[in-house]
């Protein structure tokens, strides 16, 4: 029988053999970038080690999008075996410049048979390769990666870094709450907001007595996005059904610090099971900004806004508007009226920025300001002297070839340069390389949280498809974890902006048309 299986399998190993020569014949041959990124695609799931062997040169392909196609095929290897010579690479660590790939198709594809090569990355010197041997071990579920994982928490200079060791010290100190537990504490008072706030969230599930002292302590003086997430994770590690005010969590714990027992999961779950079907037992806590009736606790805030031709036509529930305190009924008059609304109840200890988009993107500052109150008059002066690109009146000026029908061009949706320009991230592919901007750039001066605004869908950009921005926008908020809130006016596909929020933490909301 182990034969007849030889035999029947021996066609197929034979092809996939014959599959890649053919590969390595035309790909050489091929100048043109798009063409060889469908010859790559060609070997997708083929299980044969040949295949990682002429992926290998291109993973570090100078074109981005050549090597981002390479580490799809990479990931996509069935076996063990067909995956052996990249194991191979990482345990020899000769290959420095191939270290991150093979790293991160290790965390993308759940590799388990590189979980001791990739380990041992925990401690190099580029921040890079740290950062996917962290996430590779939270992937991978590796117990033994925990002790140096909460290790890169509490010492690593690199913000991405923290943030992902922070995810894997969740994923792996489940059980092991004496070790995970203390990291997690230092890290909510982490200088970057997406460190501590994934910490925060962390001690959902790292449910330890020690967290619950800086968690009150923090309710009662913190500030910025983590607010949202503290009382939430007070009520899960406790089930106490205290609300967020921080006099009555201080006062319990005061009372019962010395002898308290954190409930096990079995208990709350009986609990819960006997209070039944309550109120939703989370709500957004001392929200001290909002737009578009979206609130947020954050300190760090970035709007940006459509600007594109068709922002310049009126909306058609004009009353509804008018309800909600509207005065005018261009979408762009609305949106001005509301933006500069929030910006001018903007907290003095909270720094923001604005942009606008259409074809291309045009900042308010070349980076986030305090919201003073001369930065404040000035934002809204510009928010107030915001018109629309394009639309109605430059096509009637292009239909009579008169000048400025140009405009049309530029009055278009570039809604991924957009989202790019709120996340802090060059709208150049050549400046992001294959993996987006990782650890070795930092990110403390970006926002921590977006209010994204358009009116309708992409028609122009690096990327138009309403997919391929949702994929590429969480590869780059991957780690960041910016908050995303999401405002449709108009006609825009509401189930892509909805994703968008959904997708990055934040909340959609549709103004109508």
């Amino acid at each position: 029988m182990l034969a007849t299986a030889l035999l029947l399998a021996a066609p197929m190993f034979m092809q996939a053999d014959e599959t890649v020569k053919d590969f390595k014949r035309f790909y050489k041959k091929e100048k043109d970038p798009l063409n060889k990124i469908e010859l790559i695609y060609s070997l997708e799931d083929i299980d044969d080690a040949g295949v990682a062997k002429v992926m290998i040169p291109i993973l570090t392909d100078k074109n981005p999008d050549l090597a981002a196609a390479a580490l799809k095929v990479v990931i996509q290897l069935p076996s063990a075996e067909s995956r052996a010579p990249l194991l191979n690479l990482l345990v020899e660590g000769k290959s420095k410049d191939l270290l991150p790939s093979i790293l991160r198709a290790t965390a993308d594809g759940k590799w388990t048979e590189f979980a001791e090569a990739s380990r041992v990355y925990l401690e190099n010197k580029d921040a890079t390769v740290r950062l996917w041997a962290v996430t590779a071990a939270g992937s991978l579920r590796d117990k033994d990666a925990l002790a140096p994982a909460c290790a890169l928490v509490l010492n690593d200079p690199h913000t991405l870094v923290r943030a992902a060791a922070v995810e894997t010290v969740v994923h792996l100190g489940k059980g092991q709450e004496a070790i995970a537990g203390p990291p997690l504490v230092a890290a909510l008072n982490d200088e970057n907001i997406s460190v501590s706030v994934a910490a925060c969230v962390g001690l959902r599930t790292i449910r330890t007595k020690i967290a619950i002292d800086p968690l009150i302590t923090l309710l009662e003086s913190g500030e910025g996005r983590v607010l949202e997430e503290i009382w939430p994770t007070l009520v899960e590690i406790t089930d106490n059904q205290y609300n967020d005010d921080p006099l009555i969590w201080r006062k319990w714990w005061n009372q019962v610090q010395e002898t308290y027992v954190i409930p096990t999961e079995a208990k709350i779950a009986e609990r819960r099971a006997a209070r039944a079907a309550t109120s939703a037992l989370y709500v957004a806590p001392k929200a001290e900004a909002d737009f578009m009736g979206v609130k947020t606790s954050s300190r760090q805030i970035v709007f940006v806004i459509d600007v594109s031709g068709s922002m310049e036509e009126e909306v058609v529930d004009r009353e509804g508007f008018r309800e909600r305190g509207f005065t005018r009924f261009t979408k762009l008059a609305i949106v001005q009226e509301e933006l500069a609304r929030s910006v001018d109840q903007l907290g003095d200890n909270v720094v923001f920025n604005i942009y606008s988009f259409a074809t291309e993107v045009e900042p308010w500052r070349k980076k986030p300001v305090p919201a003073n109150a001369l930065n404040k008059r000035s934002a809204i002066a510009w928010v107030k002297k915001l018109k629309p690109i394009g639309g109605a009146a430059a096509g009637q000026r292009a239909s009579a070839g008169l000048a400025g029908s140009s405009d049309m061009e530029k009055g278009r949706t570039n809604t991924y340069a957009g989202l790019l320009a709120g996340l802090g991230v060059s709208a150049d592919p050549k400046k992001r390389g294959p993996l987006t901007e990782t650890a070795a750039e930092e990110i403390d001066k970006i926002a921590d949280t977006m209010f994204f605004l358009s009116d309708g869908k992409p028609t122009v950009g690096e990327l138009v498809d309403t997919e391929d921005i949702k994929k590429a926008i969480a590869e780059i908020n991957r780690f960041r974890k910016v908050v995303i809130h999401t405002i449709a006016i108009g006609d825009v596909p509401s189930n892509f902006i909805k994703a968008l929020a959904d997708e990055n933490g934040g909340v959609f909301v549709d103004l109508g048309r």
